[in-house]
């Protein structure tokens, strides 16, 4: 594990390219309930869940770690966050987003799905005969076989993938290109082009979710354990400056919640993260499309926590994991830079704590992790290239006071 990577990504106010399960603390409850949506996912299920956290709290941050554990499972996974080229309102576009973003555990891409499973179908033929032509009629079969999920949602999907084997296997390969982009929901692809693919028409608004549906029945047929979306910074739905536009965002995600619900999909779980205004304004957030409102809100007026509810809520830090998270910065920080670190900064990890959780309460809210690590990691880089600056304990407390002064008024990127 890169350490430096994972100190520096942090300190910029970015989530870890990877490691970010190394230091995801306070969210053990949390990571098994998503350990066990995984789980039953895998199983067959198909899932909608909600995140709910303040900036600060660590949204991005959580959506990194479950997709780290999703990678683990052998699950592909797509990360999605809606801004103005990508509004929920335009489902197709959506879709395509989730499409170009397809990642598994040896690689990205949905071309590398595929090639990676015709290479699997290849060497189970190669293993059986060194007859060519034998060997093409067992990976038709196989392919056949394989496929045989996905059709039932969509026949236009495989036979694009049916297709661009051939293409493949003919030396065509800007057909085999075209198609690889047309499963990606490219919409700008000539008539004549598609012909030759086999297929008429784009993903469009009226047949996304069944390229949705068809798109996970592949995945889990080829050999993983399914497909996880995950939508980031959804709040960007109260921005749409139509109310139509909105109900109609808003009209998706709850289709996406039925369609779970109703087994349409299967072995998909679907996560999206947004902030409290997003799920409690009752003009611009969920509140304003009853519909939907209705599925997801508290059937319980208590503030007991019950992660299994539709909308799970990411807490701010208490004292006990912001010393969790301060030494493990700390321990993390000496093997990087190779310095004692505890000698400098272990007698005033406390106090730094204290005061970090006495600022909090002034504004009335917890401790966001991400002021106290990006602070945490920027006192850290101070004082070790700064030694002889800090003679007394007070001196790194002021530090980290102005420190943490400057990072507040950050635009959140977690």
């Amino acid at each position: 594990m890169d350490y430096e990577d994972i100190i520096m990504a942090m300190k910029n106010g970015n989530v870890p390219a990877n490691g970010a399960s190394e230091v995801c603390i306070g969210r053990e409850k949390e990571i098994e309930e998503f350990k066990y949506l995984l789980k039953k996912t895998g199983e067959g299920k198909a899932i909608t869940k909600f995140i709910n956290g303040e900036f600060g709290s660590g949204k991005s941050f959580f959506l990194k770690v479950v997709e780290e554990i999703a990678f683990e499972d052998n699950f592909v996974v797509s990360k999605v966050t809606l801004n103005r080229d990508v509004p929920f309102n335009k489902i197709e576009v959506v879709y395509k987003n989730i499409a170009k973003n397809l990642k598994c555990k040896t690689g990205t891409s949905l071309e590398h799905i595929i090639e990676r499973w015709i290479t699997k179908l290849k060497m189970m033929a190669f293993n059986e005969t060194t007859d060519p032509v034998k060997q093409n009629l067992i990976v038709t079969e196989n392919m056949q076989n394989d496929l045989e999920m996905a059709r039932e949602h969509s026949n236009p999907f495989v036979v694009a993938i049916e297709n661009y084997q051939k293409a493949m296997n003919a030396g065509d390969y800007e057909t085999a290109k075209y198609a690889q982009s047309w499963l990606r929901g490219d919409s700008n692809i000539p008539f004549t082009e598609k012909r030759k693919f086999g297929v008429k028409g784009d993903i469009d608004r009226e047949n996304t979710f069944k390229f949705l549906e068809a798109l996970a029945a592949f995945i889990k047929s080829i050999g993983y354990s399914g497909l996880v979306i995950l939508i980031d910074e959804t709040e960007y739905i109260m921005n749409l400056n139509m109310k139509k536009l909105r109900d109609t965002a808003y009209n998706y995600i709850r289709d996406i919640y039925d369609e779970c619900n109703l087994g349409n999909f299967q072995n998909t779980l679907f996560v999206f993260a947004g902030t409290p205004q997003f799920f409690d304004d009752p003009k611009l957030g969920v509140p304003a499309y009853g519909a939907l409102y209705d599925r997801i809100q508290d059937a319980l007026d208590t503030s007991l926590k019950d992660l299994r509810k539709p909308v799970l809520t990411l807490e701010g830090f208490e004292k006990d994991d912001l010393m969790d998270i301060a030494g493990r910065l700390m321990i993390m920080h000496e093997e990087v830079f190779e310095w004692n670190a505890k000698e400098k900064i272990s007698p005033m990890i406390e106090e730094i704590v204290i005061t970090h959780e006495e600022n909090a309460g002034l504004t009335g809210g917890r401790v966001t992790p991400r002021v106290f690590i990006r602070s945490f990691v920027s006192v850290l880089d101070t004082v070790q290239q700064n030694p002889n600056e800090f003679s007394t304990d007070k001196d790194i407390l002021k530090v980290f006071e102005e420190k943490e002064t400057e990072l507040e008024a950050l635009e959140d990127d977690w």
